[in-house]
């Protein structure tokens, strides 16, 4: 059977989630979101119309990205949580289901498979190398892609739909990354505050509603619960902590607003965890890199591999030798004929960063390449994401 059979199979037993248009996803959410914040030109399917007239007008709407809760994790809550008693529904992420790729679909509303942006590691051919796309820095040596000549505009080639915006727009964020060339692209240009702590987020968003003359929008951006869950595991007390913390803030939140606003908090991906046996890393004396034109990019779980050519064969016989029946490997012809990064062919640009292998994992199994001495980060977390399974890939959409 080969490994597309076999991805084709999980598809249809439910171990994996195949991405389609025809599901209610982030997409949908990031266009209904933009049209209610006032963007226009917004191209709005039956999906994302359904989606706006269920989340409805308001004179305030905030908009919560809480990075990592997946449906999974928030299951964990009572039933008699703010998030659960407001769960309006199960909506899908997109794949790779990790920070980079979806919080540049809620920028864009597009599919990766358009907007190019194709993991945390995120290979760029006019530079020869992989980026750490959102801290914007080069991976060989983490020199800033601005100095590099890679600007924003080649980075990302499709604009923030909330550029457009006219809700007055403001983008509430992590003290640390609220400068950063990423935030301001995302934010449509608009303004940025810098924030410590979720309860002062809090804070600053029900002052906006109660003081604004006009109407306003939000978004709130919050990673408290990703961070704790790559560290400890999704299951650990403390992300437990921090679940219930990000539910009493929202709740608080809720109360401020007095009947101002809307609320909508969603999910950019969720966790799986990956036990020691099911971590794996390529160092940069693996033979498999003697085959490759650049070094791998990706994720924790999906790995991209730009072969030199005449090499293929090679390539698939000694991957599949140490890591057959943890990974599928496809093409990139059949990533695109089975629109695993979205409905449509690839772009230019996103087919060029993929290369010319795909490595998926099959469930839990990660991979890292790690180009210096000592072991990759990911080997020393207990959590992670960017696979196709529905722990990964279900993320509620709350509305209240």
């Amino acid at each position: 059977m080969s490994d597309v059979d076999r991805l084709l199979s999980a598809f249809a037993s439910g171990s994996l989630v195949r991405p389609s248009a025809g599901v209610t996803s982030i997409v949908d959410l990031a266009r209904a979101v933009a049209m209610l914040a006032g963007a226009e030109g917004v191209r709005i399917g039956q999906h994302a119309t359904e989606l706006a007239e269920m989340i409805g007008p308001s004179d305030h709407l905030i908009f919560v990205l809480a990075d990592g809760v997946g449906l999974s994790m928030m299951e964990q809550l009572s039933s008699d949580s703010f998030l659960l008693t407001h769960l309006a529904a199960e909506i899908m992420t997109v794949f790779p289901s990790t920070t980079a790729v979806a919080l540049t679909t809620l920028a864009t509303g597009e599919w990766p498979t358009r907007h190019a942006v194709t993991g945390w590691w995120t290979h760029l051919p006019e530079m020869g190398s992989a980026a750490a796309i959102l801290p914007f820095t080069r991976r060989s040596d983490k020199r800033p892609l601005d100095q590099l000549g890679v600007t924003p505009e080649h980075a990302f080639p499709f604009p923030a739909l909330t550029a457009g915006a006219d809700r007055d727009p403001l983008s509430l964020l992590p003290e640390r990354i609220a400068g950063s060339v990423y935030s301001a692209y995302a934010g449509g240009g608009h303004e940025r505050r810098g924030y410590r702590g979720l309860r002062r987020a809090v804070d600053i968003a029900v002052a906006r509603t109660r003081d604004s003359e006009g109407p306003t929008y939000t978004y709130i951006y919050t990673d408290r619960v990703d961070a704790v869950a790559h560290r400890r595991g999704s299951a650990h007390e403390l992300v437990h902590a921090a679940l219930v913390q990000l539910d009493r803030e929202l709740a608080r939140l809720h109360r401020g607003l007095d009947g101002r606003g809307v609320i909508v908090v969603s999910a950019d991906h969720g966790f799986l965890d990956a036990p020691r046996e099911a971590r794996h890393q390529i160092t940069a004396s693996d033979p498999v890199l003697a085959d490759l034109r650049f070094p791998p990019s990706g994720d924790a779980r999906v790995m991209y591999l730009h072969v030199s050519h005449g090499a293929e064969d090679r390539v698939r016989e000694l991957f599949q030798k140490r890591f057959g029946g943890r990974f599928f490997l496809i093409s990139a012809d059949e990533a695109d004929a089975l629109e695993l990064f979205g409905p449509g062919p690839m772009s230019r640009e996103t087919r060029s960063r993929i290369g010319d292998l795909v490595a998926i994992s099959c469930g839990p199994d990660v991979i890292a390449y790690q180009p210096g001495r000592g072991p990759a980060r990911l080997m020393s977390q207990e959590s992670q994401h960017s696979g196709l399974t529905p722990q990964e890939m279900r993320v509620p959409l709350v509305v209240a």
